[in-house]
């Protein structure tokens, strides 16, 4: 009796347990394509975002060669031939949109030709750094324009410099986001803002207007997420999209939703073969449970009891959690979360959302052990005082927000935007020389200057900067010269930028 009961209440239980299995393996591998396709359309979008600053550097430089020079056929046929990686031409015009030079001869156009394109005339327009919408070109290709004003010394504008994708080729763009196709069927498109295809692996599909999808509306209109959906050509995915701010463009990797049935189909065999001997060693398996779950419990306190022991936030020696209990595994979620908040909340400024003095001394003091070279600039709002007296503290706190978010726009990844305290703000320029860390705090206190802050009005911002190892050898010695620098911008009139000398 007591056998059959053990044999019956198994076999029930593997029954349970088998559809239980494949219930929640089944939504566990959706939610999983799910996730997989919404981290790779942000890491994609991530990597869109570098390529194309990258690209929009490299078309400033040639134009900032532009304004000191004059450039022969040879001299752009050589610029075009070392960044044919990035662009499939290069060219010059002057500001009745007339091509100066252009490289390579075969792209349909020559000198003296004037462009008439509406995206050549924004661009003149603009008078500054551009990324066009895709758009037909007089050679019947769908092209896409990087271009960068020129001036002269006197700031005279003289026309720009244009650097083309195209888009029904291969490309740069084609380049980095064919390595992101798969053989289940996954792949990644791209969209521009009105919703035309602007990278598809099928070349035919490119500037298709797919902007009745619903996908494509969400992500357009500057939203990320995941969801089943269907394409625009009714077959159903699993989706993930991300929204690329820089030029507007919507990132979508999809997986068909097919790609379950080969692993649920082996789900049932295994299941079934694995069932039937597992039934003989159901007595043995109950004695393996108390271990099972005591286990990953332990490892759970002694990861709590050490991190507070050794005074951690965040110890980087999180265990790894594979108990099928379902609160053990959510113990472990929250004592990582819980541990996650804590670390952050100790780092991360709390108004600004950037990282805070305590962090921005960790950072630095690391560098300097690590014998990195550095570049420390600190800056200051001009007559914040002012503006709490004038427009109160919660408008005052706005401002804060605002600078702290165009540091971050002006700052590369690596670098490390912070508050320093106060009205004060500070950017740690990794392995920056002064040339690099000049020129971000000249862009940024020109931004600052000339964008409309929470008041309604400008404000202006002063700097200073100090260079590791060349001005100090420690910690507080750069932050006095930076300091130091920065009154000296105070007090020669603020709004101005000074680099510590002895």
């Amino acid at each position: 009796m007591i056998g059959v009961l053990v044999l019956v209440s198994a076999l029930l239980t593997a029954i349970v347990g088998g559809y239980s299995a494949f219930s929640s393996t089944r939504n566990s591998l959706a939610l999983n394509h799910l996730e997989n396709n919404y981290q790779y359309a942000k890491k994609i979008s991530s990597e869109t975002n570098m390529l194309l600053t990258g690209m929009q550097e490299k078309i400033n430089f040639i134009a900032s060669i532009v304004q000191d020079h004059t450039f022969t056929q040879e001299e752009v046929n050589w610029l075009q031939q070392a960044n044919k990686d990035y662009f499939n031409s290069i060219f010059f015009v002057d500001s009745n949109r007339v091509i100066q030079h252009i490289s390579p001869a075969d792209t349909g156009l020559k000198a003296g030709t004037q462009l008439t394109s509406e995206v050549s005339i924004e661009a003149v327009k603009l008078k500054k750094p551009y990324i066009s919408n895709p758009y037909l070109a007089t050679s019947e290709r769908l092209i896409l324009l990087i271009s960068s004003p020129v001036f002269d010394k006197e700031g005279v504008y003289k026309g720009f410099v244009g650097g083309t994708i195209y888009l029904e080729e291969d490309n740069v763009l084609s380049t980095m986001l064919n390595e992101h196709f798969y053989g289940d069927g996954s792949y990644v498109y791209v969209v521009d803002s009105h919703g035309h295809i602007i990278f598809h692996p099928n070349k035919k599909r490119v500037n298709e207007l797919v902007s009745e999808n619903t996908i494509i509306q969400k992500v357009v209109a500057g939203n990320k997420g995941y969801e089943q959906a269907e394409n625009s050509l009714g077959e159903k995915y699993f989706t993930g999209y991300s929204y690329e701010a820089r030029s507007g463009w919507g990132i979508v990797s999809q997986t068909p939703v097919s790609v379950l049935k080969e692993p649920l189909n082996k789900l049932i065999v295994s299941m079934i073969m694995q069932g039937l001997p597992f039934l003989l060693f159901i007595l043995l398996i109950a004695f393996g449970v108390s271990f099972i779950i005591s286990k990953p419990l332990h490892q759970l306190a002694k990861f709590s009891e050490d991190a507070i022991a050794d005074n951690k936030t965040a110890p980087l020696d999180r265990p790894i959690i594979r108990s099928r209990v379902y609160e053990v595994r959510q113990l472990a979620h929250h004592i990582h979360n819980h541990f996650e908040q804590l670390n952050s909340e100790n780092r991360i400024d709390g108004l600004t959302g950037i990282a805070n003095r305590k962090t921005f001394e960790q950072v630095m003091q690391g560098w300097i052990e690590s014998q990195l070279p550095f570049c420390l600039i600190l800056l200051d709002i001009d007559h914040f005082k002012k503006v709490n007296d004038t427009f109160g503290h919660v408008k005052g706190d706005e401002v804060l927000v605002f600078t702290a978010s165009i540091m971050q726009n002006f700052s590369r990844v690596e670098d490390v935007c912070f508050r320093f305290g106060g009205e004060e703000f500070g950017i740690l320029v990794k392995t920056g020389n002064i040339e690099t860390a000049a020129n971000l705090a000249e862009r940024l206190r020109s931004e600052i200057e000339t964008s409309k802050s929470p008041t309604g009005e400008a404000i202006t911002i002063s700097l200073g900067i100090a260079v590791y190892p060349e001005d100090a050898g420690q910690s507080t010695e750069v932050i006095e010269k930076a300091d130091f620098a920065l009154y000296q911008s105070k007090a020669y009139g603020r709004n101005k930028t000074t680099i510590y000398a002895d």
